[in-house]
């Protein structure tokens, strides 16, 4: 009796002792927890992209605009620093009538602010009524007070422009409405002061070289050089002079000279009418890499391909 009571405690006591290793081996062995470490998702080459381009460009942060945006069309920043809030604006081809305007293009969206910007875009093939694509435009504006008179900025290059800032010269009813504006990717502004104020008869051409009021800065323009005593009228002109060989910039005939590199490389195109004055690229959705390259009076778009190769593929 006393050996089976002597089993019945060892047997007892193995239980015991088996049931705490269990409990000790779920208190001091947890389970290993993984650590999650969050990795953000990459994006998209094409969006990391599209997002550094818009973070480089001028006109990223622009909420007034003005025209449609379409694969074809060209766009123009314009400033407004005239002093006062702009309440409406009208664009056109420059003609001599100051009654035909067409149409409001504000349009009740916005008021353009006085230091505000808004972004333009136009068609850049549009011809005017006889049918001839228009190289100058004319812009009109009015003020939210309608006591202050509509101002009138002439012949503007508009399509060799990448940002118009409209100013005014003066105070009052003396005021002068000019413009300043960058051509392409230029950093140097050009002023229409002083072609304005030679317009109204208070500036002759011969004071045209003087101190820009609007910068302070003195315009630099290169001497006219004197012909030699010994010169042949028959000689061939310097080359910096116009010929037919060399026509202006703006003529027709550099018009057609361009016109007939279309399908040809850029450096045929630079070969035959000189540098642009700017230039710029865009990704565009249908056509791909475009660029624009700004001459005195008319733009040429050119494609680019995977491998870099530009053509030129149109001249308006």
């Amino acid at each position: 009796m006393k050996k089976q009571y002597l089993m019945l405690a060892g047997l007892l006591a193995f239980s015991l002792a088996a049931a705490g290793c269990g409990k000790k081996n779920d208190t001091q062995e947890p389970q290993a927890q993984t650590s999650v470490t969050s990795t953000p998702t990459p994006l998209p080459a094409q969006e990391e992209g599209d997002l550094v381009e818009m973070q480089k460009s001028e006109d990223s942060d622009i909420t007034n605009i003005i025209g449609e945006k379409t694969a074809t069309a060209s766009k123009v920043i314009l400033v407004n620093d005239t002093g006062d809030d702009i309440a409406a604006l009208y664009i056109r081809g420059t003609i001599d009538d100051d009654e035909e305007w067409g149409n409001e293009l504000i349009q009740n969206k916005f008021i353009l602010k006085n230091g505000e910007k808004a972004l333009y875009y136009y068609d850049p093939s549009a011809k005017d009524l006889e049918g001839n694509t228009i190289r100058t435009y004319d812009i009109r504006i009015t003020y939210t007070d309608e006591d202050k008179n509509e101002c009138f900025f002439r012949k503007l290059p508009l399509q060799t422009i990448s940002r118009i800032t409209l100013c005014m010269d003066g105070t009052g009813e003396d005021a002068i409405p000019y413009a300043r504006y960058l051509t392409g990717t230029s950093k140097t502004e050009m002023s229409t002061l002083n072609e304005v104020k030679q317009r109204i008869g208070l500036l002759d051409s011969e004071d045209e070289d003087t101190e820009d009021e609007d910068t302070g800065e003195e315009e630099k323009t290169a001497p006219t050089p004197q012909p030699d005593e010994t010169d042949n009228s028959s000689e061939t002109p310097q080359p910096d002079e116009p010929s037919d060989d060399n026509p202006p910039s703006g003529s027709d005939d550099m018009i057609k000279t361009a016109e007939s590199c279309i399908g040809q490389s850029l450096d045929a195109l630079i070969a035959a009418c000189g540098e642009p004055s700017g230039s710029d690229y865009e990704e565009e959705p249908e056509t791909g890499e475009t660029g624009y390259h700004y001459y005195e009076n008319f733009t040429v778009s050119t494609t680019v391909d995977a491998d870099g190769n530009e053509i030129v593929a149109g001249v308006w």
